[in-house]
């Protein structure tokens, strides 16, 4: 008898459209496709760790889709230093959550990936608060001030691994799935011929994120990129109610790899 095959997940950051992460897990649970290893930037680090503590679907969904209240009363933290948000009413948000629970906690081994602003270099995340580790690698530089912990100043995964791949494969998976959702590469979205300063700086920011999730894509065997469009907007999701369409993109595009990934763990 051969040893069953290691399923690694690496969650991308991507802001809101990391709802499309919900789709991805709920087709492996689907298909009876254990996931043994996570490891989560950003909004991946948030999906990620609720997983990985309850292994409930219908859970992720509820805090991932729903509860759109909570997180605006989570952003209405201002901070006059650093970033326009505090974090300190998100970690709290977290915490409730995530009752309170540390990464001995989990049923999924797990890794969360922040940014060290002064060494410019990921920090891997695996032990004490999940919900700290997770407000860590979410706060957006400008939007969210940073966190300062030991001798590092703390924010968003993403700058340095938005899909962490590698991290994933360290930690011990044979087959890792990594979901990307910084793929901006199709210039539909920006047609316009005289652009503001605010619509060029948002489309440079699109393409610095498309390239860098490019380059770390080193260690995946089955990479998933959502066709996500325009959906990139908290305001879309937040006055829209577009969670729901965004799972079932992230649905889909798993569903589209099921063969792929089949053949990889059965080889």
């Amino acid at each position: 008898m051969t040893n069953r095959k290691t399923i690694g997940l690496a969650l991308g950051s991507g802001g809101v459209r990391g709802l499309t992460h919900v789709g991805v897990i709920k087709v492996l649970e689907e298909n009876n496709i254990k996931i043994d290893y996570i490891a989560g930037s950003s909004i991946g680090a948030w999906v990620g760790a609720h997983y990985a503590l309850y292994q409930d679907i219908e859970a992720l969904t509820e805090f991932t889709v729903g509860k759109r209240k909570e997180k605006i009363i989570s952003f209405l933290d201002t901070s006059f230093s650093g970033g326009l948000i505090k974090g300190k009413k998100l970690e709290k948000m977290l915490n409730i959550w995530l009752n309170n629970a540390n990464f001995d906690d989990l049923k999924i081994p797990l890794s969360i990936v922040a940014t060290d602003l002064i060494k410019a270099e990921p920090i891997i995340l695996n032990s004490g608060s999940l919900a700290f580790a997770a407000r860590a690698s979410m706060a957006i530089p400008g939007y969210f001030k940073p966190i300062i912990w030991d001798d590092k100043i703390l924010v968003d995964g993403g700058l340095t691994n938005p899909v962490p791949d590698d991290v994933v494969k360290v930690m011990g998976a044979d087959i890792v799935i990594a979901v990307n959702l910084n793929n901006f590469q199709i210039p539909t979205q920006f047609k316009k011929k005289e652009p503001s300063v605010s619509e060029v700086a948002f489309r440079t920011n699109e393409i610095v994120q498309c390239y860098l999730a490019k380059y770390s894509l080193k260690q995946a065997d089955i990479i998933i990129q959502p066709p996500l469009g325009e959906h990139s907007s908290w305001t879309k999701y937040f006055v829209n109610g577009k969670g729901e369409e965004m799972v079932k993109i992230g649905e889909d595009a798993m569903r589209a790899s099921l063969p792929e990934l089949l053949k990889k763990i059965s080889a």
